[in-house]
């Protein structure tokens, strides 16, 4: 295995995803593509979407690239390789992308929703699931 995608939403709950797929790729001498995908040109917040300007576009995937950045850090320190790279658009459709880009040959994600609301409601870990043709390891956030 040369490359594996691990998906972040930088937050706490993705944070075992990002260990464990980083400890995964030292074991096999793999690369890690450490990726958060988003979306820089609009938000939209219940029926309505704001139209971001340019320059605080441009900030704000600053922040983000440097958080990306504070997160790979630990791992680079033990020896594991790891590209950070932020995508635009959302997280299935730019995993699956990326996936066909670079060749990966696997895909982990975190998952910290209960199976029954995962169900009902689904999740970024089933949308990447459904939209990706290599193996998607699911981490789940653990328990107290």
């Amino acid at each position: 295995m040369r490359t594996l995608i691990v998906a972040t939403d930088l937050g706490p709950t993705s944070q075992n995803a990002v260990t464990y797929g980083a400890s995964l790729a030292r074991d096999l001498g793999a690369e890690v593509l450490l990726v958060h995908a988003w979306r820089p040109s609009e938000i939209t917040v219940i029926d309505t979407t704001l139209i971001v300007p340019g320059d605080l576009q441009a900030e704000h995937a600053d922040n983000l690239h440097r958080h990306l950045e504070r997160v790979a850090e630990p791992h680079r320190a033990v020896g594991v390789k790891v590209t950070t790279r932020l995508l635009d658009g959302e997280l299935a459709e730019a995993i699956a992308e990326l996936v066909a880009e670079t060749g990966a040959e696997m895909v982990v994600v975190g998952t910290s929703l209960p199976r029954m609301i995962t169900r009902i409601l689904g999740s970024s870990a089933s949308a990447v699931i459904r939209a990706v043709r290599c193996p998607v390891l699911v981490v789940h956030e653990p328990h107290a």
